[in-house]
């Protein structure tokens, strides 16, 4: 059984790590912390990135190689035991997300808490995973007739998986907001760039490296000497020009569906599609396209004094929220073919609780239960268990005690 004892936020992590390198290993020292001094010997730590290391090794290899090089420094320092440090692939990031919400929801292998035995449970319908982060989202399934295209073949528990896994570097929430203005700046001189899928009033100031920087808006070739400039992005408020050049991100080769097979069965949708969701309410019961189009629109009419005085949340999630509510619209239904009929069987989750422990949603458990070899390949063998045999002495017993109270009575 596993649960989830803690977890920390590192806020941008790796723009943070050039201006600060030691503060961004803040989450791992924690980590370390929460494990007694007494135990650390005995416990192994690994610790994997994903897509956003992946982004950063395409542009700065070296920059990998530093921030690698203390977190080993780090977890040598620490007495724990090393495991594994690496780059998860996207293929892997999106089978894991898998794994976990089908290991703690049941799917896999139920545990009967009463006896501490193992059951397959009856049938092998399992849930798709849909993650969303901030630079890629992948989408991952069973699908029902045997697929050759992008497909993993796991054996858990002597059962056969077909899982159809695909991941779509730089679109992740951030990196396709960088995408939509680097568009919209194309042609554009000077410091200012109009955004209308910012609220009317709002502003954010982004330097040029950052906007340009990123190897999923290299295409736009922008003069690296001007990179060092600062630009204000003014928000327009204006629902139908953010929903329509968000569409445009789905209808260039970047995203392509051609080897997607048709959708089955039920969805958990998480991270980044959870907040999302959750921050217009839609998060729990049966919602659709259309619910999920009219609430955010009539959010993006709203005024930035007039949000910013209604909601308690950091200003950067805050005022690109319109952003945020049409992207999961046209990532779902343009990128990942969700219609009417399908929508509801998304179910947008943040945590998970099942018989076999409890947990956020996401890549992470998958990850370890597959490092940690606590996935086996075959169906569990359960041992005699004291419990049962305890119950079943305990009888006896008294069935003894009975048997000899009637014959000293008789006698």
């Amino acid at each position: 059984m596993v649960q989830q004892v803690m977890e920390c936020t590192a806020e941008d992590p790796l723009t943070e790590f050039e201006r600060k390198p030691d503060s961004t290993l803040h989450c791992l020292k924690l980590a370390v912390e929460s494990v007694p001094a007494v135990k650390r010997a005995e416990t192994t730590i690994s610790l994997s990135a994903t897509a956003g290391m992946r982004l950063l090794r395409l542009n700065n290899q070296s920059m990998v190689d530093h921030i690698f090089q203390l977190v080993r420094k780090t977890i040598s320092a620490s007495e724990l035991k090393m495991c594994d440090v690496s780059i998860l692939d996207d293929a892997d990031e999106g089978a894991f997300g898998w794994i976990t919400v089908n290991y703690l929801t049941g799917k896999l292998v139920e545990l009967n808490r009463w006896t501490s035995s193992f059951t397959l449970p009856e049938g092998m319908d399992t849930f798709g995973a849909l993650d969303l982060g901030g630079a890629s989202t992948q989408i991952s399934y069973v699908p029902l007739e045997h697929s050759t295209n992008d497909t993993l073949n796991f054996r858990l528990y002597g059962r056969n998986y077909n899982v159809y896994t695909d991941s779509y570097l730089c679109f992740g929430k951030d990196q396709a907001l960088l995408k939509l203005l680097a568009n919209l700046a194309e042609g554009v001189e000077g410091d200012s760039l109009e955004v209308p899928c910012f609220l009317k009033g709002y502003t954010l100031n982004m330097k040029e490296s950052k906007l340009f920087g990123s190897p999923c808006t290299h295409q736009h070739n922008r003069e690296t000497k001007e990179h060092n400039r600062t630009i204000s992005l003014l928000g327009l408020g204006n629902p139908g020009a953010c929903s329509s050049n968000i569409a445009n991100l789905f209808s260039t080769l970047d995203f392509h569906q051609q080897g997607q097979p048709p959708l089955t069965g039920t969805f958990m949708a998480f991270s980044a599609f959870y907040h999302i969701m959750n921050f217009f309410n839609l998060s729990e019961g049966s919602s659709s396209p259309e619910q999920l189009n009219e609430t955010v629109w009539t959010f993006c009419t709203r005024p930035w004094h007039e949000v910013k005085a209604s909601w308690k949340i950091p200003e950067k999630y805050l005022g690109t929220n319109c952003f945020a509510g049409f992207y999961v619209l046209h990532l779902l239904t343009l990128g990942f073919h969700f219609n009417q009929s399908t929508w509801s069987n998304i179910k947008f989750v943040n945590k998970l609780e099942g018989t076999l422990g409890n947990g956020r949603a996401g890549w992470t458990l998958g990850y370890m239960l597959n490092l940690t070899n606590l996935l086996p390949v075959e169906a569990p063998v359960n041992p005699i268990h004291l419990v049962p045999f305890a119950v079943v002495m305990s009888f006896l017993v008294l069935g003894l005690f009975i048997l000899l109270v009637l014959i000293l009575f008789n006698a």
